[in-house]
């Protein structure tokens, strides 16, 4: 089971596990936990990975406003409570 749920708010930090960000452009990019399936038991194997619909981002990101996002849940932060 996800720490984040449905409506959390979270911003994602840098992959620990990616050499460099620099061609990560979504570091810091603000958005909404959002459901990505009907039928969300269907994805309970899948539960570390979270849809983001991306709300804010910095200059490199600004294509990606808007959309929604799949990230594993090591690379967000909630930013609410």
């Amino acid at each position: 089971m996800s720490k984040f749920k449905v409506g959390d708010k979270v911003k994602v930090s840098k992959p620990k596990d990616w050499p460099g960000a620099v061609e990560f452009k979504l570091e810091g990019a603000e958005g909404t936990v959002y459901t990505w399936v009907d039928w969300p038991e269907a994805m309970d194997p899948y539960s570390e990975y979270i849809n983001v619909s991306v709300e804010k981002t910095g200059p490199e990101g600004k294509l990606y406003e808007g959309t929604n996002l799949i990230f594993h849940e090591r690379d967000l932060v909630k930013t609410n409570k």
